[in-house]
């Protein structure tokens, strides 16, 4: 068995997700924010590309339990009822509630991985759990980041490295060199994941907009168990 990191969604052959378990980050801070709303009893996720998709299936739906949530340029879309922070999936707001979802890159990562016989969404907040249900897969793993605007992200290649060094200690895989480079990289910052964030293109971003909280939340190692499974368009707490 192996593992594959990609470091960004352009140029993935399909072989590398055809039928095998599938692993899409996107840190700072869709499948992080998705992560936190399963965790707080939002029933499902609708990954979409557009805003005007995300409308358009809401008013198709007719259902008063869904939301819509998502950014561009990092900033709520307007109308929309959330934004992209984790830190606004509170229980009291998403508890028993359907969310439709446009990101600026995570949602297309999501979207390309339609193919993979498991996809799971992974971050620092949950990548012990992932790891685990990805390794128990007992296939092939293709890692994919993704990335800011089609731009390699240090955060997302962070959290793949981890994934990566947790794997490795899980199953008989062989490493190839995408895995073998993000796992090196971890292992430069594993004693302090949340300093490196917070240098990345993103973390510095984010800070700039008043949005540094979010990247200290999204640091966070282990503090979920949740693990998000995509399959027939729609994103579902895993078990």
């Amino acid at each position: 068995m192996e593992i594959d990191v990609f470091a960004g969604i352009n140029g993935i052959p399909d072989e590398a997700i055809n039928n095998k378990a599938v692993i899409v980050i996107d840190v700072l801070r869709a499948t992080t924010t998705i992560t936190v709303a399963l965790a707080a009893g939002c029933l499902e996720v609708i990954p979409v590309l557009t805003p005007e998709e995300a409308i358009e299936m809401r008013e198709r739906l007719g259902d008063e339990r869904v939301l819509l949530g998502g950014e561009r340029n990092a900033l709520k879309i307007p109308g929309f009822d959330l934004g992209n922070s984790p830190l606004e999936y509170t229980p009291e707001i998403v508890a028993g509630k359907r969310l439709i979802m446009t990101t600026t890159n995570g949602t297309r990562a999501i979207r390309r991985a339609a193919g993979g016989r498991q996809v799971f969404l992974g971050a620092m907040l949950n990548a012990p759990a992932v790891a685990e249900m990805a390794a128990a897969a007992a296939t092939d793993i293709t890692i994919i980041c993704a990335g800011t605007r089609d731009r390699f992200s240090l955060e997302d290649f962070l959290a793949a490295g981890f994934l990566v060094d947790r794997l490795a200690g899980l199953g008989e895989f062989i490493l190839r060199d995408g895995a073998l480079a993000a796992r090196d990289y971890y292992y430069c910052h594993r004693d302090d994941p949340s300093a490196a964030m917070k240098e990345s293109f993103h973390g510095r971003l984010l800070a700039d907009l008043g949005l540094e909280a979010d990247v200290e939340f999204c640091s966070r190692v282990g503090t979920i168990d949740v693990v998000p499974v995509y399959g027939g368009g729609i994103i579902k707490k895993a078990g």
